[in-house]
């Protein structure tokens, strides 16, 4: 017995690095389709992430794994980091982006790959009918999305709806979209727009 429960341990142990190896060679492979494949068509959007407590350079590094990882077969996100001071910068899509990539990004940026960093992240965007992990409850609304300070399974993200409706959306399966009794943080009305960012200082990632 005791043999047995050795054995599934270092199973689960191989699996687990094999995993993270895997996460690692994705994300500093570059790889990236055709240029004729980059969509050229803006697409309006309000989907907007805010990023504090960080450089740009770590920001743009952060943001070029995220692309590494996501943008190998397809043009998946192409963020637009934009300085909003020497320590904040706004992440927005012009091209757009899907909603469940959206939240891999807030998280991603929370806890990116070989930075370190106490970044201060939080996002808004207005969901849609068919949007992963969205239920009746938080379709067609206003919400925030950002990571707990007391959360410690670094795979989810939290969101709160503009009528403080909150849930936990777990990346794992079976964990995608769990409602809470009381959002982990009340809405908050972001102080800026994506749309009002214009003619600050840029850099297009892809």
């Amino acid at each position: 017995m005791k043999t047995l429960i050795i054995l599934i341990a270092f199973v689960a142990l191989a699996l687990i690095l094999k995993a993270c190896t895997q996460t690692d060679r994705l994300a500093k492979d570059s790889t990236r389709p055709s240029n004729d494949k980059k969509p050229t068509s803006m697409k309006e959007n309000d989907k907007l992430i805010v990023i504090s407590n960080v450089n740009q350079e770590d920001a743009k590094k952060a943001l070029t794994t995220f692309c590494n990882i996501y943008n190998k077969d397809s043009f998946v996100a192409l963020p637009r980091l934009v300085t909003l001071s020497s320590d904040s910068f706004a992440v927005i899509f012009p091209y757009d982006t899907d909603f469940a990539t959206f939240c891999f990004a807030v998280n991603f940026l929370k806890y990116p790959i070989d930075i370190k960093w106490q970044s201060q992240v939080i996002a808004w965007v207005t969901t849609k009918e068919g949007d992963d992990w969205i239920t009746d409850k938080s379709k067609n609304r206003k919400v925030m999305l950002f990571l707990a300070d007391d959360d410690k399974e670094y795979d989810n993200v939290f969101m709160t709806t503009e009528d403080n409706i909150g849930y936990k959306l777990g990346f794992a399966a079976g964990e995608e979209k769990q409602l809470l009794q009381i959002p982990k943080k009340p809405y908050l009305v972001p102080s800026i727009k994506a749309k009002s960012l214009d003619g600050l200082p840029f850099v297009d990632i892809k």
